[in-house]
């Protein structure tokens, strides 16, 4: 299995000068979350990591998958030229395999010529983590076989007769899916790589081959010839990810909502509280978690790989994941990271996140926190996630967000505070709106009012005058 270890950004996005080491021990997840205020880079750093699988034209000026180039810095001299220097704005990520290996070294970088991005590879890798500081150093041909092969696996129209070892997917929680018409085919004819690395999934008339529902009731359809012939094995194989997804919807809603397939005619239907609804009118989180999770066992089921004894979801995956939390309510957030780990226990799984609950679901994570200071991002700190953590501790301590209660309350209780400060050392400039911000807190909530109310206590002690009480 191969992993991305290490990336390293220069003049990308917000970053300047900026590396990220992905190293993980076996006994932990190889899960990496990044945490930061918005324009930290967050998305530019899953976008650099998935541009290192995605295909890249001979000419280069048709890829502009997810909008990369645009992220690179484009101040004169600062894309690469054919001189001993390296580019002064690129992504540089590096795979490493068994026994700690690097199998390959790969560098993204802007044109001057098409203002999009190349990519090259080390013209030797070394087995080290160290990014070449030498132009010249890099070649346009990859050493790394099984990585060659799958970039050529991207342009085929299907992959019949193509095996492979890994693959790479990118998702936003920002898609929806939609009710769709169920058309059954005699053979399945699209290419599972094509857009796989596209968070938010373009339609380029290829749609009609990646639906859902389609792929649900082909499965299934599938697997009823087979037990009928008598091969439950194979039957088995065929309604597997189809029952994965069913079992993450029924994990994560705790059975609340069901998927109903009905035949003579064929349609999928979502059951709630005894209604059969279309995913057209499904809460947004749940069509939000189908969309994605089901283009993704759909898109591994059509794989075929070159293990084919180790379940799909048990493969060499790479999983970009961009704000999945999005239109889920806190009890979801907070279970949806759990599931997908388990979902695949093999992947290396890349998320971005600005969800308290995302980040303490989960212990041993590795969390890489930004910081963004004069419009440049960098990293802060690196920790291992605990789901020790409190959502407060969390919140202000890692996302900085101090606010405990409302705006307008916040504002009135720094003001207590400060004229409790002034009244205990005899100060009484204030007093009468100290008064005044002390009946507001107390209509405030219980929840205010037991935090002022010992404050209140301790001044009636040393001055005698009961505020509590006007």
């Amino acid at each position: 299995m191969i992993n991305i270890r290490k990336l390293s950004l220069k003049n990308f996005g917000p970053f300047e000068n900026q590396n990220f080491e992905f190293s993980s021990d076996e006994s932990e997840p190889n899960i990496h979350i990044f945490a930061g205020v918005n324009g930290t880079g967050k998305t530019s750093i899953l976008l650099s990591l998935a541009s290192t699988f995605d295909y890249f034209e001979p000419n280069h000026h048709e890829h502009v998958s997810n909008n990369v180039h645009k992220r690179f810095w484009k101040k004169e001299g600062n894309f690469f030229e054919d001189t001993k220097e390296m580019p002064t704005s690129f992504s540089h990520s590096i795979l490493m395999g068994e026994e700690s290996k690097v199998v390959e070294k790969i560098i993204n970088y802007g044109c001057k010529e098409c203002g999009n991005i190349h990519q090259r590879f080390e013209k030797t890798v070394a087995n080290n983590l160290e990014t070449s500081k030498n132009g010249n150093s890099y070649q346009q041909i990859m050493h790394s076989n099984d990585l060659q092969y799958y970039k050529s696996a991207i342009r085929s129209r299907d992959l019949n007769g193509k095996k492979l070892k890994f693959a790479a997917f990118g998702y936003s929680g920002y898609r929806f899916i939609e009710s769709e018409e169920i058309e059954l085919r005699d053979k399945d004819n699209f290419n599972p790589l094509h857009l796989a690395l596209e968070f938010v999934k373009k339609k380029d008339g290829s749609e009609k081959e990646f639906r859902l529902s389609n792929w649900i009731v082909s499965s299934y359809s599938k697997a009823a010839i087979e037990e009928v012939n008598g091969n439950k094995d194979k039957a088995d194989r065929f309604r597997n990810s189809t029952r994965k997804l069913i079992d993450c919807v029924n994990e994560l809603s705790e059975n609340a909502y069901q998927i109903n397939i009905k035949t003579n005619p064929w349609s999928i239907n979502i059951n709630y509280c005894g209604k059969e609804l279309e995913f057209d009118v499904l809460p947004d989180g749940l069509r939000s978690i189908l969309s994605w999770l089901g283009d993704l066992l759909m898109r591994l089921d059509a794989i075929t790989w070159e293990n084919e004894d180790i379940p799909v979801t048990e493969q060499n995956i790479f999983l970009f994941l961009d704000e999945i939390e999005v239109h889920l309510h806190p009890i979801w957030q907070y279970k949806i990271l759990n599931i997908v780990s388990e979902l695949l226990p093999n992947a290396q799984i890349f998320i971005t996140t600005h969800s308290p609950f995302i980040i303490n679901s989960i212990d041993n994570a590795k969390l890489y926190v930004l910081k963004l200071d004069d419009c440049h991002s960098t990293l802060n700190q690196v920790l291992k996630t605990q789901t020790g953590w409190s959502i407060s501790y969390v919140l202000n301590n890692i996302l900085g967000a101090t606010h405990r209660f409302g705006i307008e309350s916040e504002i009135d209780i720094e003001k207590f505070n400060k004229y409790d400060a002034e009244i205990v050392v005899g100060n009484l400039k204030n007093e009468v709106e100290f008064v005044e911000i002390i009946k507001k807190l107390q209509k405030d909530s219980l929840e205010v009012y037991s935090m002022i109310a010992p404050k209140l206590m301790r001044l009636k002690s040393i001055t005698h005058k009961d505020y509590m009480n006007g």
